[in-house]
């Protein structure tokens, strides 16, 4: 029998995809009845997954209107990345080389490489987030680590824009490549560089579309 914080977990779960995956629009207003059919569950869990999202930065509640998915924005865009640029070199500039697992990066690498980022996009996701995570685990710096995971689910619906296309996809995987050998050849600077180049590339290629979408441009 399904408990009711699973039942609010799996909603949350559903939610969240639906919205990364375009099914619910920027913009869009939430229907919670609608939503509550489709999910075959109750207004209940529907409500607080809602909730959750809201923290996460995905959905925002409007005063007689209800909840409605956040347009993204060409601010909003620069300014996560600005903060995960300098939060995430900090962790890479202490996390301990030696105890990331170089083997097990190539493997979630491999297996990103088989996904489709649209098709398998809750797979793609989750393996593209433990790559990373591995990395930033090896760091001891827990708030920090706490801080840019947040960051992560702030920046997940731009990510998800972003890897839509063959083109970013292969160059995800190839730049993976790259950060796995300066960490096997124990080469911190290699690294962030890498790290940064990684970033920065999803962060212009997002601008680059937002402001294309941006009324008046």
């Amino acid at each position: 029998m399904v408990g009711a914080a699973d039942e609010v977990d799996t909603c949350l779960a559903r939610l969240r995809q639906l919205i990364l995956t375009g099914d619910l629009l920027p913009g869009e207003k939430v229907n919670q009845a609608e939503l509550a059919q489709r999910l075959g569950v109750s207004r209940v869990p529907v409500r607080e997954a809602l909730a959750s999202l809201r923290a996460e930065g995905l959905v925002e509640a409007r005063p007689n209107t209800g909840y409605t998915v956040v347009r993204p924005t060409v601010e909003d865009l620069a300014e996560i990345y600005q903060m995960r640029a300098l939060l995430e070199d900090a962790l890479l500039e202490t996390v301990e080389l030696s105890r990331i697992d170089t083997t097990a990066l190539r493997r979630l690498n491999a297996r990103l490489a088989e996904l489709d980022p649209v098709t398998q996009f809750a797979e793609y996701r989750e393996v593209n987030e433990a790559f990373h995570g591995a990395i930033f685990d090896a760091s001891p710096q827990r708030m920090v680590r706490r801080q840019v995971a947040q960051l992560w689910t702030l920046s997940e619906f731009y990510r998800s824009l972003y890897v839509r296309t063959d083109t970013a996809h292969r160059r995800v995987v190839d730049d993976h490549v790259r950060i796995a050998e300066a960490i096997e050849a124990g080469d911190r600077a290699a690294l962030i560089a890498v790290s940064g180049e990684h970033r920065a590339e999803t962060q212009a290629w997002l601008g680059g579309l937002l402001s294309r979408r941006s009324p008046g441009s």
